[in-house]
């Protein structure tokens, strides 16, 4: 089997290199004249001798642009980009396709605040868009997160309180800056006058690690001097309290850069929890109401980071990141007391459910990327990770004062995880090569005391190798990639060794810069969780347990999408219709066991998902104003082995944004996960928002309120198993809250442009089963 895997990876390597083919093609470098920096992303024209437009394109980030010259006949080369003057190079039929041109634009006189500038704000690329910030968010955007909720991308939700960057289908972002792997918090942290301008990949290739959505800042960054910057963003009033406060400072000298950054984020509210089950037995059934009161949920959460970079322009770029995180929860979202009703007995049970946990996880995150001769990249990332969780919790069940039901739990769980990758990258022509290799080795701890005694430790591995080819042809864009792998876990006297494989491939085609339409079809691998493997058994209330399964297998999953878009003017819209096959998922059965009910996760037959929706952008007063909504409809499909379930999901988002002077108001939709996957469905209200504030150059005061039609928020979570069907409902009364924005941001030194770290390499899963009810 190892002998097939090496044989798989040296063709994979063999078949990628193969991609590339020889073509007509004129290439070149754009760079400014008056320091030679490269100009990225700017518009590059291939015209006839009558100025009849050939073929296009834009630089890359390094500047660098390649055309395909299908006329063979003397041409010219037009060169723009916002704040230089246009350049145009004639050239000549005889020339030699493999000189390479170099374009120096020279700055233009006028100021840009002096002119209206008309200019594409969405270019589209292949694998990405890269959006510019018009001057109006700039200005009028009070951080680095809140001028991407004003951009208002298609599937990408910014909650305007948290600062949480998400996506619709409950899919994976990823955030990065200069191309290196950030937090949410880094991303805020960002002076919106330092964004050149944001790439979103849409549909990111495979060295992402599985990523939905990749979101890129590229930024300046100083030569000398520094910027301290940062946000107080409380709730006032009300039975509901939120904070959500940041800091940073970051400092330049030479090539070198030193920064920090510290969050705080506390939640505090009253949830009330209701349940109707039944447990169904072969010979009699029990119905059993729980009626809930109001109970404390409370959490903090205090994250930091220190980095360090050194870079040499067009050699080499070295980071070093030390990252920093502690929960505290002495209140778990999921505590409840409640008065249980049950047709077995006319006294009522009182139910008190009561969890506290914490955790701390340091994480050591190095980087170097050498620039090597012929357009070639080399990346080594090594990332290492501690997680060190505490976990303790106690049920019981009094019926007329006398305990029936005594459940204790303390969970200790610590582990250490390794990522490393070494990534390689060439451009040909207009393609792109990528190869890398990656290998992940953890090993994981949990004592369990209590009800249930228990010491797991679970060691794992996985390596992987890949190889991808991107290419255009005229106005068609491609993609193909694929991925051996080899996954190995051990638990106590057994461990399980597999290998298995997974590919993607896309189309693309571009009929004018304004439309564009691109199909992708994916194969992937679905791995089990640490927690749904660990070989115990959890109580969770007098009837039910949760028990861990070691046996649990690697799953498929085969998924298509079709996205089309068209951007003009003021009006902008995005469809996207997307279809996911699993095969043998992971999902959750329960079975009555010697009179409990066992809740265990296995492979089952098979889940599908049909999604479509659609992101319609309105700008219909310049930039002052701009509305978004994206209307969306879910449909699932879930196969058990011993149960089949359908469920359709509707919503629809929208994002108002208003800018005049220095005054600023805004109106978002937040919408809570909505899923259905196995016998289990959650779906929660959608949450609003209405903010209006004033901003100057160096700082901003903003307020509102959270929730204003309403002061009830729930969630509405059911279960269709066949024999103890659950349905619940989690609400507070007291979700209304005013809110209250400080932010504040001041730097000084020249700028130049940085180094970028194309990895995402992290550790989150502790690895630790939970008991409790959900």
């Amino acid at each position: 089997m190892k002998t097939r895997f090496i044989a798989l990876t040296t063709t994979l390597l063999c078949f990628v290199a193969g991609l590339s083919h020889a073509q007509q093609l004129v290439k070149g470098k754009i760079s400014d004249e008056k320091d030679g920096s490269p100009v990225s992303f700017a518009n590059v024209l291939l015209l006839k001798q009558d100025s009849t437009y050939i073929i296009g394109t834009t630089s890359d980030i390094n500047g660098t642009f390649t055309l395909s010259n299908p006329a063979n006949e003397n041409s010219i080369l037009s060169v723009s980009y916002i704040g230089y003057e246009s350049a145009c190079l004639p050239l000549n039929s005889s020339r030699n396709p493999q000189e390479e041109i170099e374009v120096q634009l020279k700055q233009s006189a006028i100021h840009l605040s002096e002119v209206t500038i008309q200019a594409r704000s969405v270019i589209i690329k292949n694998d990405r868009k890269i959006i510019l910030p018009n001057e109006e968010q700039i200005k009028m955007s009070t951080d680095g997160t809140d001028i991407l909720r004003k951009m208002q991308l298609p599937r990408i939700m910014v909650d305007p309180t948290s600062g949480e960057i998400t996506m619709s289908g409950s899919g994976t972002v990823q955030l990065r800056v200069n191309g290196v792997e950030v937090t949410s918090a880094e991303i805020a942290s960002i002076p919106p006058a330092d964004i050149l301008r944001i790439e979103y990949h849409d549909d990111p290739g495979v060295r992402f690690g599985g990523a939905d959505a990749v979101i890129d800042y590229i930024t300046r960054r100083k030569e000398s001097g520094g910027n301290a910057n940062g946000v107080l963003f409380n709730s006032i009033g009300g039975k509901r309290t939120s904070a959500d406060d940041r800091l940073a400072l970051k400092y330049n000298f030479g090539k070198s850069e030193i920064s920090a950054n510290a969050t705080y984020v506390k939640r505090k509210s009253d949830w009330t929890r209701e349940y109707d089950e039944k447990l169904i037995f072969p010979d009699h059934e029990v119905h059993r109401v729980e009626v809930g009161e109001p109970t404390p949920f409370n959490k903090s959460i205090l994250a930091g980071n220190l980095n360090y970079s050194l870079m040499e322009k067009d050699r080499y770029f070295f980071n070093a990141q030390l990252r920093y995180t502690y929960n505290d929860f002495p209140n778990g979202y999921e505590d409840r007391r409640s008065t249980l009703y049950t047709s077995e007995s006319d006294v009522p049970l009182t139910i008190s459910d009561h969890t506290v946990e914490k955790s701390k996880s340091p994480a050591l995150d190095l980087y170097y990327q050498q620039n090597l001769s012929n357009n070639q990249l080399l990346i080594f990332n090594v990332v290492g990770t501690y997680i060190d969780t505490d976990s303790r919790r106690t049920y019981q069940e009094k019926r007329d004062n006398l305990l029936e039901t005594d459940i204790m739990s303390h969970i200790n769980g610590d582990k250490y995880s390794i990522i490393a990758e070494g990534i390689y990258e060439k451009k040909a022509g207009q393609g792109k090569i990528t190869a890398g290799m990656k290998h992940l080795q953890a090993y994981t701890n949990n004592e369990y005391a209590g009800t249930t005694i228990a010491d797991v430790s679970l060691r794992q591995a996985e390596s992987s190798v890949y190889a991808e080819y991107q290419g255009r042809a005229g106005k068609w864009g491609y993609m193909a990639n694929v991925s051996g792998i080899r996954l190995y876990y051990s638990q106590k006297d057994t461990h399980t060794e597999k290998y298995t494989w997974q590919s993607s491939a896309r189309l693309a085609f571009e009929p004018s810069n304004n439309l564009y339409f691109r199909y992708r079809v994916n194969l992937r691998n679905q791995t089990p969780s640490l927690a749904a493997m660990n070989d115990v058994e959890q109580a969770i209330d007098a009837w039910q347990v949760r028990r861990g399964n070691p046996d649990l297998n690697i799953f498929h999953t085969l998924g298509q999408s079709f996205t089309a878009g068209y951007h003009k003017g003021a009006f902008g819209v995005d469809v996207l219709i997307g279809y996911e096959y699993e095969f043998k998922p992971i999902m959750e059965s329960v079975f009555l066991d010697n009179g409990t009910f066992v809740r265990m996760y296995e492979n089952q037959k098979s889940f599908q998902d049909l999604s479509a929706e659609a992101t319609f952008t309105i700008k219909p007063w310049k930039n002052h104003l701009s509305l978004s909504v994206t209307p969306r409809i879910e449909r699932f499909f879930s196969k058990g082995n011993t149960y089949r379930h359908t469920y359709t999901m509707h919503e629809v988002r929208a994002n108002l944004d208003f800018t005049y002077n220095n005054w600023m108001a805004n109106f978002t939709t937040i919408t809570p996960p909505r899923s259905m996957y196995g016998e289990q469905m959650m779906k929660s209200d959608q949450m609003y928002t209405i903010m209006a504030g004033y901003k100057k150059s160096s700082w901003s005061i903003m307020a509102g309120v959270l929730n204003p039609f309403t002061s009830e928020y729930k969630t509405d979570n059911r279960n269709w198993s066949a024999i103890i069907p659950v349905t619940s409902k989690i609400h507070t009364s007291n979700n209304r809250s005013f809110l209250v924005k400080f932010a504040f941001n001041l730097n000084y030194g020249k700028q130049f442009k940085g180094g970028s770290k194309r990895t995402n390499n992290t550790d989150m899963d502790s690895g630790i089963m939970q008991g409790g009810k959900g």
